[in-house]
């Protein structure tokens, strides 16, 4: 299966490829976000959520165009700055800190004696540190609305501080939580000024009431009420709440705990039952994801066995050598049939022309040898196309028709050739969200 990796992410700018050779993850991407709006790969904890209710919460008395001294960073950074550095900081258990986003970023500038930073922090962190990671799930089920708490938002901080003993964290009342409350916004207002985390005197804070497994009873139901309440999609699409309540039922848990037991990522199996117990319009949606995949999978282990066929050889390759691989054979022979059902389920989802565009040149018989340098030449196509300014291609083309794999894509590739998925579709992340609310048996 082809997802992404869940760790630290840190990128830099590359003339390389190497994600989604042959262009077919934003196809897979757009029917995952229609049946769970909002929910994304890397999600895992849902505990965030409460954290990012906390930011919105804390950091509504700032001006919107407030920015840190760098010129760049905003209140809800410095936060997380915080927030992140707190937890790393203070948590003994290595395994309570699974997930957390900017944690090695935070090791290595408490190591080296500095504070968290634009700088010393992750780079795109407004995408990969855990705002960015989760700011589309708390969009769409209403902890942020248009910038500020929303009424989800608040539901789910009102549980939790009232658990937490912080009574008077959201300004209600004079509780202990409200000088906790003031302490942090003049932290957050210190580190505008400095550009850095700038108090060290948190003590255990952060650990004690933001820990990633630490929500409690009440907050966590709020959470799942949150995440389950498809009515409240800010997209008004979406079958989230109602794929998250089958997965969690007693028939849905033994569904996906035989799945993950085989070791096998893959969701077809947990979808073959889903679809089963659905409604009409999420079980139209699921017979789009498997005809899609079905046409995913013959193009993958097509292009990775000419692949692996490349790295072992390491020398150039005919298309005609190519053209007598099994995978290359069973593709050429089968995707013109497959295409016109993909095209036929897609339809009704408005997704039938983004299709064709992108993978039109698969459509048509040809033979073996003709159709693999179709591939060959798709790949290219799909690398120069890659934004902002293309990447380079895996493999050298040269004037006789040959091709060589380029060294850095030398490795062991393993093609499929069965019918597993070859792309994710969030069941991980809300069975993640499930086993950390409690919710799994």
């Amino acid at each position: 299966m082809l997802m992404p990796m869940l760790s630290e992410a840190d990128p830099t700018e590359s003339a390389e490829g190497s994600i989604d050779p042959l262009g077919m993850y934003p196809i897979a991407d757009a029917l995952a976000s229609r049946m769970v709006p909002g929910v994304r790969e890397r999600q895992t904890h849902p505990r965030f959520l409460t954290t990012i209710a906390a930011s919105l919460s804390l950091c509504s008395v700032f001006d919107e165009d407030t920015v840190a001294d760098d010129g760049v960073s905003e209140p809800w950074q410095v936060f997380e700055w915080y927030v992140v550095e707190g937890l790393a900081r203070a948590t003994n258990d290595p395994k309570l800190l699974r997930g957390l986003p900017g944690r090695d970023k935070a090791d290595k500038a408490r190591a080296d004696g500095v504070p968290l930073s634009e700088r010393r922090y992750l780079k795109g962190a407004r995408t990969f540190g855990f705002h960015g990671i989760y700011r589309a799930l708390a969009k769409e089920i209403g902890i942020e609305t248009s910038g500020r708490l929303g009424d989800a938002g608040y539901e789910v901080l009102l549980a939790w501080e009232t658990e937490q003993g912080l009574q008077g964290f959201l300004g209600n009342g004079d509780g202990p939580g409200r000088s906790h409350r003031q302490r942090l916004i003049d932290g957050i207002t210190d580190g505008l000024k400095h550009g850095a985390t700038a108090r060290k005197t948190w003590g255990g804070f952060f650990a004690e009431h933001f820990g990633i497994y630490g929500a409690e009873i009440q907050e966590s139901q709020q959470i799942r009420l949150s995440i389950a309440k498809d009515a409240g999609n800010k997209s008004g699409l979406g079958h989230r709440g109602e794929i998250f309540d089958l997965l969690t039922s007693e028939a849905g848990q033994q569904v996906w705990s035989v799945q993950v037991a085989t070791d096998d990522a893959s969701e077809r199996r947990f979808h073959e039952w889903l679809i089963g117990n659905a409604s009409v319009p999420l079980a139209e949606l699921l017979t789009a994801i498997a005809a899609y995949e079905r046409f995913s999978r013959y193009l993958q282990d097509a292009w990775e066995e000419s692949l692996r066929f490349m790295a072992l050889h390491k020398q150039r390759i005919k298309t005609s050598e190519l053209a007598s691989l099994a995978s290359v054979v069973e593709a050429a022979t089968i995707l013109p049939k497959v295409y016109p059902q993909v095209v036929e389920t897609l339809s009704p989802l408005n997704l039938a022309d983004r299709f064709a565009r992108q993978f039109e040149v698969f459509s048509e018989p040809s033979d073996a040898k003709d159709w693999v340098e179709r591939l060959l030449a798709f790949h290219v196509k799909v690398q120069k196309d890659k934004p902002p300014a293309g990447k380079l291609p895996w493999l050298d083309r040269f004037d006789d028709g040959s091709f060589l794999i380029r060294p850095g894509y030398i490795r062991e590739y393993s093609p499929r050739c069965d019918d597993a998925y070859v792309h994710a579709y969030r069941t991980n992340s809300l069975w993640s969200f499930a086993s950390d609310l409690g919710l799994v048996v």
